[in-house]
C-alpha cells in the first residue's frame, strides 16, 4: 500500500491530522509573524525564506504518491498553463492603471502601498535597487502564492479531510 509520507516522516506522522498540525506550528505560525513583523518594521528579510519553505514542504514531506493525491502533478496540457500566465499578466496590468485612474500615486494605490512599504535605503545604487527588486518580486511572485497553493490548499486541507474520511468511516 502506498503512503503520503516519505519513509523519514512515516516514523514520526501519519497523514492525519497530527501531522496538520505539526505543519501549522512549524510554518503557518512562523510565517503569521513573519508577515505581521515585517509590516510593522518593512523588513522583509525573513519573508523570502518562510514563503520558499512552505513550497518545498510537499518535496520534503510527501512521497511522490503524497504530491498525486494532493493534486501536484505535471499538467496534461501545457496550453492552460501559458494561457494562465498570460491572462495573470493582463489581470496585473488592468489592476495596475485601475490603481493609477482611481488613486494615482497615493498610499490607497495598493501597488504605491506596497512599493513604499519595502524599507529600500535611499543611498543604495540604482543596479542593486534593481536586483534587490528582482529578488523580492521573484520570491513574492513565484514562490508566495505556489507555497499557498501547495501548502495550505493542498496539503493542509487534505491532511485534513483524510482526517474527517476516516473519523466519518468509524
Amino acid at each position: 500500500m502506498e503512503t503520503e509520507l516519505k519513509p523519514f516522516w512515516q516514523k514520526l506522522f501519519t497523514f492525519n491530522w497530527k501531522f496538520g498540525l505539526f505543519l501549522i506550528l512549524i510554518i503557518c505560525i512562523p510565517r503569521f509573524i513573519l508577515v505581521l513583523n515585517a509590516n510593522e518594521t518593512s523588513d522583509y528579510k525573513y519573508i523570502g525564506m518562510i514563503m520558499t519553505v512552505s513550497a518545498i514542504a510537499p518535496f520534503i514531506f510527501l512521497s511522490r504518491y503524497g504530491r498525486k493525491v494532493i493534486g501536484l502533478t505535471k499538467p496534461s496540457n501545457y496550453g492552460w498553463l501559458i494561457f494562465a500566465v498570460i491572462s495573470g499578466l493582463i489581470f496585473s496590468l488592468v489592476l495596475y492603471y485601475l490603481g493609477e485612474l482611481i488613486y494615482q500615486n497615493s498610499f490607497e494605490n495598493w501597488y504605491v502601498y506596497i512599493g513604499k512599504s519595502y524599507n529600500i535605503p535611499a543611498d543604495i545604487k540604482q543596479n542593486d535597487k534593481l536586483i534587490m527588486f528582482v529578488i523580492m518580486a521573484v520570491t513574492g511572485m513565484i514562490f508566495s502564492p505556489i507555497g499557498e497553493e501547495l501548502f495550505s490548499e493542498a496539503l493542509f486541507i487534505r491532511v485534513l479531510l483524510n482526517h474527517l474520511e476516516i473519523r466519518k468511516r468509524q
